[in-house]
Protein backbone atom coordinates (compact mmCIF):
# COMPACT_ATOMS: atom_id res chain seq x y z
CA UNK A 1 0.00 0.00 0.00
CA UNK A 2 1.52 3.18 -1.03
CA UNK A 3 0.52 6.28 1.03
CA UNK A 4 0.76 10.01 0.39
CA UNK A 5 2.10 12.60 2.80
CA UNK A 6 2.10 16.18 1.97
CA UNK A 7 3.10 18.55 3.82
CA UNK A 8 3.18 22.86 3.35
CA UNK A 9 4.98 25.24 5.15
CA UNK A 10 2.58 28.15 5.71
CA UNK A 11 4.03 30.17 3.27
CA UNK A 12 3.08 27.70 0.77
CA UNK A 13 -0.12 27.17 2.23
CA UNK A 14 -0.71 31.27 1.91
CA UNK A 15 0.08 31.20 -1.73
CA UNK A 16 -1.77 28.77 -2.82
CA UNK A 17 -4.78 30.29 -1.03
CA UNK A 18 -3.91 33.31 -2.83
CA UNK A 19 -4.37 31.89 -6.03
CA UNK A 20 -7.83 30.27 -5.64
CA UNK A 21 -8.80 33.46 -4.89
CA UNK A 22 -7.94 34.90 -8.03
CA UNK A 23 -10.68 33.47 -10.78
CA UNK A 24 -11.46 34.69 -14.31
CA UNK A 25 -14.07 37.34 -14.28
CA UNK A 26 -16.10 35.69 -16.94
CA UNK A 27 -16.67 32.79 -14.98
CA UNK A 28 -17.63 34.29 -12.38
CA UNK A 29 -19.86 36.50 -14.24
CA UNK A 30 -20.97 33.14 -15.49
CA UNK A 31 -22.08 32.50 -11.29
CA UNK A 32 -24.14 35.59 -11.59
CA UNK A 33 -25.96 34.42 -15.08
CA UNK A 34 -27.15 31.53 -13.16
CA UNK A 35 -27.87 33.47 -9.48
CA UNK A 36 -29.70 35.95 -11.39
CA UNK A 37 -31.70 34.99 -14.13
CA UNK A 38 -31.58 37.50 -16.95
CA UNK A 39 -29.11 38.89 -15.54
CA UNK A 40 -26.06 40.57 -18.33
CA UNK A 41 -23.07 42.36 -17.61
CA UNK A 42 -21.83 44.06 -20.54
CA UNK A 43 -18.74 42.63 -21.70
CA UNK A 44 -16.47 45.86 -22.43
CA UNK A 45 -17.03 46.36 -18.56
CA UNK A 46 -15.24 42.97 -18.06
CA UNK A 47 -11.87 42.83 -16.63
CA UNK A 48 -9.72 39.64 -17.13
CA UNK A 49 -9.43 38.78 -13.04
CA UNK A 50 -11.74 38.82 -10.12
CA UNK A 51 -10.69 38.48 -6.76
CA UNK A 52 -13.36 36.74 -4.86
CA UNK A 53 -11.91 37.87 -1.11
CA UNK A 54 -11.47 41.60 -2.56
CA UNK A 55 -14.28 41.87 -4.98
CA UNK A 56 -12.36 43.46 -7.52
CA UNK A 57 -12.40 42.84 -11.13
CA UNK A 58 -8.66 43.66 -12.72
CA UNK A 59 -6.43 42.73 -14.95
CA UNK A 60 -2.86 41.64 -15.26
CA UNK A 61 -0.36 41.12 -18.09
CA UNK A 62 2.84 39.09 -14.97
CA UNK A 63 2.91 35.64 -14.06
CA UNK A 64 2.17 36.02 -10.05
CA UNK A 65 -1.41 37.39 -9.86
CA UNK A 66 -1.51 37.66 -6.19
CA UNK A 67 1.27 40.39 -6.42
CA UNK A 68 -0.09 42.43 -9.36
CA UNK A 69 -3.79 42.41 -7.17
CA UNK A 70 -1.86 43.36 -4.01
CA UNK A 71 -0.01 46.40 -5.92
CA UNK A 72 -3.11 47.64 -7.31
CA UNK A 73 -4.86 47.88 -4.48
CA UNK A 74 -2.48 49.89 -2.94
CA UNK A 75 -2.10 52.19 -5.99
CA UNK A 76 -2.73 55.85 -5.46
CA UNK A 77 -3.18 57.28 -8.83
CA UNK A 78 -6.24 55.64 -10.34
CA UNK A 79 -8.19 57.71 -11.64
CA UNK A 80 -12.10 56.78 -10.59
CA UNK A 81 -12.97 53.89 -8.78
CA UNK A 82 -15.95 51.84 -9.97
CA UNK A 83 -18.64 49.40 -7.61
CA UNK A 84 -20.58 47.18 -10.22
CA UNK A 85 -24.11 45.59 -8.50
CA UNK A 86 -27.94 44.17 -9.55
CA UNK A 87 -30.81 45.45 -8.73
CA UNK A 88 -34.46 44.29 -9.31
CA UNK A 89 -36.88 46.24 -11.61
CA UNK A 90 -40.38 46.40 -10.41
CA UNK A 91 -41.41 43.48 -12.98
CA UNK A 92 -38.90 41.13 -10.89
CA UNK A 93 -36.23 41.48 -13.69
CA UNK A 94 -32.29 41.47 -12.51
CA UNK A 95 -30.61 44.25 -13.87
CA UNK A 96 -26.79 45.00 -13.79
CA UNK A 97 -25.68 48.79 -12.94
CA UNK A 98 -22.50 50.53 -12.15
CA UNK A 99 -21.85 53.99 -10.44
CA UNK A 100 -18.04 55.50 -10.70
CA UNK A 101 -16.72 58.11 -7.99
CA UNK A 102 -14.00 60.32 -8.91
CA UNK A 103 -10.61 59.80 -6.83
CA UNK A 104 -10.35 62.89 -5.66
CA UNK A 105 -7.05 62.62 -3.87
CA UNK A 106 -4.36 59.39 -3.48
CA UNK A 107 -6.88 57.43 -2.10
CA UNK A 108 -6.38 53.61 -2.35
CA UNK A 109 -8.76 51.26 -4.33
CA UNK A 110 -8.20 49.30 -1.08
CA UNK A 111 -9.54 52.23 1.23
CA UNK A 112 -12.70 53.03 -1.37
CA UNK A 113 -13.94 49.63 -0.50
CA UNK A 114 -14.02 49.95 2.32
CA UNK A 115 -15.29 53.44 2.54
CA UNK A 116 -18.09 52.55 0.28
CA UNK A 117 -19.43 50.16 2.09
CA UNK A 118 -19.35 52.29 5.16
CA UNK A 119 -20.32 55.66 3.92
CA UNK A 120 -21.29 54.99 0.10
CA UNK A 121 -23.65 52.61 -0.03
CA UNK A 122 -26.27 53.17 1.82
CA UNK A 123 -26.30 56.24 -0.38
CA UNK A 124 -26.21 54.50 -3.69
CA UNK A 125 -29.59 52.06 -2.32
CA UNK A 126 -31.17 55.28 -1.46
CA UNK A 127 -30.43 56.50 -5.13
CA UNK A 128 -31.75 53.67 -6.22
CA UNK A 129 -34.85 53.16 -4.64
CA UNK A 130 -35.76 57.03 -6.10
CA UNK A 131 -36.06 55.50 -9.40
CA UNK A 132 -37.81 52.54 -8.72
CA UNK A 133 -35.53 49.90 -7.98
CA UNK A 134 -34.32 47.85 -5.27
CA UNK A 135 -30.93 47.47 -4.93
CA UNK A 136 -29.73 43.93 -4.03
CA UNK A 137 -26.25 43.31 -3.77
CA UNK A 138 -22.90 45.05 -4.78
CA UNK A 139 -21.13 42.09 -7.29
CA UNK A 140 -17.91 43.61 -7.55
CA UNK A 141 -15.50 46.41 -7.40
CA UNK A 142 -13.67 48.37 -10.62
CA UNK A 143 -11.10 51.25 -11.58
CA UNK A 144 -9.97 53.43 -13.86
CA UNK A 145 -6.55 54.26 -15.09
CA UNK A 146 -5.08 57.73 -15.64
CA UNK A 147 -5.70 59.51 -18.95
CA UNK A 148 -2.78 59.13 -20.89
Amino acid sequence: MLQLIVTKSKDCERDLVMESEIVQASAYVESLKEKYKGFYFPAYKLRELFSTVHQVFFDCREQDKSACLKLLLKRTNLEAFTIFFVVKEPSGAYRFMDASFRNLGTETLEHFINRYHQQLESMTKLSIQTIGLEYVECIGHGYQEPAK
